[in-house]
């Protein structure tokens, strides 16, 4: 399958099983334990996490906690002209709200720092070996190309598919993965 078709498919596995909310909790759940008892985790003190969309995996229980144990939470904001992402501190929940695209971002003047301990990188599929198709706007390709960080991804088992490996396309380190069924 290309990675259109793919990506495609995976979305709708994803938004098919959020209407589940019972078992999509359970999952989420199950994710943020297993990542904050990672050695990844303990061990970094700036971490760069997406802002989920409905579908994903829930990254806003996971901000919370990770506030709380006093970790910077550094988050994407993208320039969607240039299509350059960096990553800005969220200092609290509260100062977020939607960018041109719809998409969560932090709304008000934080450090702008691509230093970070740890990235939580998003994604719509996954081989066992780490590599990743995400949304297709390339924007984590290319930073991961140009940043070198640890790496996880939290997902669930029906995003793990065999695809083709294309030359720009780095592997996430560790997959932390949600059985669903």
């Amino acid at each position: 399958m290309d990675k259109t078709s793919l990506r495609r498919n995976n979305i709708e596995l994803m938004k098919s099983f959020m209407q589940n909310q019972h078992n999509k909790q359970h999952a989420d759940q199950f994710l943020a334990n297993h990542f904050f008892n990672t050695n990844e985790y303990n061990g970094a003190s700036r971490i760069g996490i997406v802002l989920s969309m409905p579908h994903e995996v829930d990254t806003y229980p996971i901000i919370k906690q990770m506030l709380v144990d006093g970790k910077q939470v550094f988050v994407p904001e993208t320039n969607y002209q240039s299509r350059e992402m960096v990553f800005k501190h969220l200092d609290d929940l509260d100062n977020i709200a939607p960018d041109d695209k719809g998409i969560n971002h932090v709304n008000s003047q934080t450090e702008i720092s691509n230093e970070l301990d740890l990235l939580v990188v998003p994604g719509v599929a996954f081989n066992n070996s780490g590599f990743r198709v995400g949304y297709g706007g390339g924007y984590f390709d290319k930073f991961l190309n140009s940043h070198h960080h640890p790496t996880l991804s939290l997902i669930y088992d029906f995003q793990l598919c065999e695809f083709e490996v294309e030359s720009h396309d780095r592997p996430v380190e560790k997959l932390i993965i949600a059985t669903t069924r």
